[in-house]
C-alpha cells in the first residue's frame, strides 16, 4: 500500500498538537499550587517543586533528547516522548501525596523533553532554510498561547471539581498528538552509524543538575547554604570534566567545533540575558502585584496574561518583522522592548498605576516573542540539520539556567513587605541585564528571508510540498 502524503503545512499542525498539550498546564498550575498542597495534606514550600523539579528535569534532559533524535530520528523520539508524558499524566492525576505527585511530574518531563526539538526539527525538515524564522515563530506562539488557554479553560474547572482535572485534560490532548503523529509526521534524516555519547550525558547531566539545583535553592536557604556551595562548586568542576571527555570521545554527545561557532554560543548566551531578567520579571510582578496592590490570586493571574497572550502574538508574527527589518534589528527591538517593559512595570508600581504595569508586561512578553524565533533559527542553521535536536536542546538548557539564576538573584532582592522604590530598583536592574541580550544577539549571524514571495515548491525541489510518512 503507498504511503499517504501530506502538505508542509498539516505537518506543522499536527506536530503542534503535542507542543500545545504539553504547556497548556504551567501556568494554572503555579496559580493552584495552594489548593494542591491543601487537597495533599502538605505546604506550598513543598509543593511547589511540583513546579521547579520537573523544569530542572527538562532542562537537563532535553540536550540528550535531542540527540537520541538527531541519532534514532526525531519522528520516532516525539512518539516515545509524548506516548511516555501522556501516560505519566494520568499518573500525576491519580497521585495521593505531595512526594508521589513531584516524582510522577519529574518522569513526565523527562519524556516531554524530547518532544520539544523533535517537533522543532520535524518542521523543519519540510520546509526550506529560509522558512526557519517563521516556523520557530509559530512553535513560540504555540507554547506561549497554550498556558494562557490553560487559565482561561483550566482555572474554572478546577474551581468546579479538582486540580486533578488538568491532567487528565492534557493526557487525552497527547494521546491525541500521538495518535495524529503515527500517521502524519514524516521520518527524519537518521544517523544509525552514531553511537550514544553516554558517559558524556552522565556528566553534562550531573554538572548542569547540580548547578541548576543550586540556583534553585539559593533562593530559598540562602547561598551560603553548605548544599548551596557543594552544588556550585562541584558543577564546575564536573562541566570541565565533560568539556576534556568531549573533546577526546570519537562521537561526542556535543561537538565541541559547533560550541566554538560564533553564532552558537552567542545564541546560547543571550538566552541567559533574555530569560533570566524576563523570568524574574515575571515573579516580580506577582509579589509586587500581591504587596502593593493586594491583589487576589486569580486578580494576579489576569494581570500577568497579557505577557503569554502578547508573546503569542508577536512570535507568530517575527518571520514577517525579519522580512521587512532583518533578523539583527528584530531581535535588538525585541530585547530592548524587554528591558522597557521591565522598566515599566517597576515604574508602574512607583506610580500606584494599573495601565503603566499592563503596557509593561504585554511589552516585555511581546520583546521575548520577537526575539526567540529569529536565534532559533540562526542556531539551527549554525549547527546544522544533523544536530538539530541537541543544539536546540542546548538552547533550552541556557534559557533555563538564565532563568533559575534571574529568578533566585534578582527576586531574593525583595520580599512582600518591600516598598514600590524596591521593587522599582530591582526591576531596573533586571532591565539593566536585558540590556547586555541586545549586545549579545545583536551580534549574532541571523538567516535573510526574502522580501517578495517565494514561488510554491515542485515536487522536485530540494524540499517537497508533500511529505512522505514513510
Amino acid at each position: 500500500m503507498n504511503p499517504r502524503s501530506y502538505s508542509p503545512k498539516t505537518v506543522q499542525r499536527v506536530a503542534l498538537v503535542g507542543v500545545a498539550s504539553s504547556s497548556f498546564t504551567i501556568t494554572v498550575l503555579s496559580a493552584a499550587l495552594a489548593d494542591i498542597a491543601d487537597d495533599l495534606g502538605s505546604t506550598v514550600a513543598v509543593v511547589t517543586w511540583v513546579i521547579a523539579a520537573p523544569l530542572l528535569a527538562f532542562a537537563v534532559f532535553t540536550p540528550m533528547a535531542g540527540k537520541l533524535g538527531d541519532i534514532y530520528g526525531h519522528r520516532r523520539m516525539y512518539l516515545i516522548g509524548f506516548t511516555g508524558a501522556a501516560i505519566m499524566s494520568f499518573v500525576t492525576a491519580g497521585t495521593w501525596s505531595a512526594g508521589t505527585l513531584i516524582a510522577a511530574r519529574v518522569v513526565a518531563q523527562s519524556f516531554s523533553a524530547s518532544t520539544g526539538p523533535s517537533a522543532l526539527a520535524i518542521m523543519m525538515s519540510v520546509y526550506p532554510e529560509d522558512r526557519r524564522t517563521h516556523i520557530a515563530g509559530t512553535w513560540g506562539a504555540v507554547t506561549s498561547a497554550s498556558p494562557a488557554l490553560g487559565v482561561v479553560i483550566g482555572g474554572p474547572l478546577i474551581d468546579l471539581t479538582s486540580w486533578r482535572i488538568l491532567f487528565i485534560i492534557q493526557g487525552v490532548g497527547m494521546l491525541t498528538a500521538v495518535v495524529l503523529a503515527a500517521r502524519v509526521l514524516p521520518k527524519t534524516q537518521e544517523r544509525r552509524h552514531h553511537s550514544f555519547d553516554l558517559m558524556g550525558a552522565i556528566l553534562l547531566t550531573a554538572g548542569v543538575g547540580s548547578l541548576l539545583a543550586a540556583i534553585n535553592r539559593a533562593a530559598d536557604v540562602g547561598w551560603d547554604h553548605p548544599l548551596v556551595i557543594a552544588g556550585l562548586v562541584f558543577a564546575p568542576i564536573v562541566l570541565v570534566a565533560f568539556t576534556a571527555y568531549e573533546g577526546r570521545v570519537e562521537q561526542p554527545l556535543v561537538s565541541l567545533d559547533v560550541l566554538r561557532k560564533n553564532t552558537v554560543w552567542r545564541a546560547l548566551g543571550s538566552q541567559l540575558f533574555i530569560n533570566g531578567p524576563y523570568m524574574a520579571g515575571l515573579i516580580l510582578t506577582a509579589v509586587m502585584l500581591s504587596s502593593i496592590f493586594d491583589f487576589s490570586t486569580s486578580q494576579i493571574s489576569l494581570m500577568i496574561l497579557p505577557r503569554p497572550l502578547s508573546f503569542a502574538i508577536a512570535s507568530a508574527n517575527a518571520g514577517r518583522l525579519v522580512q521587512r527589518f532583518g533578523g539583527r534589528a528584530t531581535v535588538i527591538l525585541g530585547s530592548l522592548s524587554i528591558a522597557v517593559g521591565l522598566a515599566a512595570i517597576g515604574l508602574g508600581a512607583y506610580e500606584r498605576s494599573i495601565p503603566i504595569v499592563l503596557i509593561g508586561v504585554a511589552m516585555a512578553g511581546a520583546g521575548n516573542g520577537v526575539c526567540r524565533p529569529p536565534i532559533i533559527a540562526a542556531l539551527t542553521k549554525a549547527v546544522g540539520d544533523s544536530e538539530i535536536g541537541v543544539g536546540t536542546g542546548l538552547l533550552n538548557m541556557f534559557g533555563q539556567l538564565g532563568a533559575a539564576a534571574g529568578i533566585s538573584i534578582l527576586a531574593s532582592l525583595v520580599t512582600i513587605e518591600s516598598t514600590a522604590g524596591e521593587f522599582l530598583g530591582v526591576l531596573v536592574i533586571a532591565a539593566a541585564l536585558a540590556l547586555i541580550a541586545t549586545v549579545v544577539a545583536g551580534s549574532i549571524r541571523y538567516i535573510d528571508i526574502p522580501s517578495t514571495p517565494r514561488a510554491a515548491p515542485s515536487p522536485t525541489a530540494p524540499y517537497s510540498a508533500v511529505v512522505h510518512r514513510d
